[in-house]
């Protein structure tokens, strides 16, 4: 009788400690932070002379409250700027975005609702000396600027 009882808690204790290991490793903390990606490009011919530059930056504040800024300009034309703001929350690796009415206005026009992306960031068991960089990766969003954009974490 002593056995089966030892036999049952240490099966209960096992199977809880795997419930355990079995939710997602990362945290708030470890998501939130600045992601972007900037290029600029020049481009110099007998017909042509370009340049345009780039800018896509992401705000995950530890709060739960984000800050996206699209930045473009092309030769010969204005800055063009789009922001949206609003609010994240973390499933597993899957961030969330939402934006309410009171996060639209003037400036912040765009809206993330609907818009789902992927953290990745190198598993701490990793035993492998390849540098792979903590990165969010947009896969679902009604806001086509968006859809694929793969952000890099610039402030770790």
């Amino acid at each position: 009788m002593k056995n089966k009882f030892l036999l049952l808690a240490f099966l209960m204790l096992a199977f809880a400690k795997m419930g355990n290991t079995q939710t997602s490793a990362f945290t708030t903390d470890d998501v939130s932070g600045v992601y972007s990606k900037g290029f600029e490009t020049t481009s110099e011919n007998a017909k042509f002379n370009t340049s345009t530059k780039f800018t896509r930056s992401l705000i995950l504040s530890p709060n739960g409250r984000f800050e996206y800024h699209n930045f473009r300009q092309l030769k010969g034309q204005e800055e063009e700027h789009w922001w949206a703001r609003g609010n994240w929350r973390l499933e597993g690796k899957v961030v969330f975005f939402t934006t309410t009415k009171d996060d639209i206005n003037d400036q912040f026009t765009i809206d993330l609702n609907n818009t789902k992306a992927r953290f990745f960031k190198k598993s701490p068991r990793s035993k492998s000396p390849k540098i792979q960089p903590t990165y969010i990766r947009f896969f679902e969003s009604d806001y086509s600027l968006t859809k694929n954009l793969k952000l890099p974490k610039t402030d770790e």
